[in-house]
């Protein structure tokens, strides 16, 4: 049986693929969860580590609530990005700050896979 060829996105469709990622990074760092709920799909994965996994949006969203509720300053820039098929990757620096405490930096490599214009798994590993 013949496989079809490989489908090569356009300049376009990479480009929409970082802007949603690039985006949603930019609403996480304001913590607008209205907006950065649209961002997620229904059945979003997100895992920390090999280990772990958070699924679905309500627990995602819940976690990133955790997160920021833990911390006086949570921010993350984008470093690098690059786009391979229907997965945006990301190099991010993470300032995390406990209360009363300097802030600390953080590196970060993560992956998003984006389906129907919205982020379907999210893996993020840190230094």
């Amino acid at each position: 049986m013949a496989q079809e060829p490989e489908r090569y996105m356009t300049a376009v469709e990479v480009l929409e693929l970082e802007l949603i990622v690039r985006d949603f990074l930019l609403v996480l760092n304001e913590g607008n969860d209205v907006d950065l709920h649209a961002f997620l799909a229904e059945d979003v994965s997100y895992r920390p580590s090999a280990y772990h996994r958070v699924q679905g949006r309500g627990a995602v969203m819940e976690m990133i609530h955790e997160i920021r509720s833990s911390f006086a300053e949570w921010r993350t820039r984008l470093v690098n990005i690059a786009v391979s098929g229907p997965v945006v990757l990301a190099e991010l620096e993470i300032v995390l700050a406990l209360p009363q405490k300097e802030p600390q930096c953080v590196m970060s490599f993560a992956s998003f896979r984006v389906e129907d214009m919205r982020i379907a798994a999210w893996h993020q590993l840190h230094a």
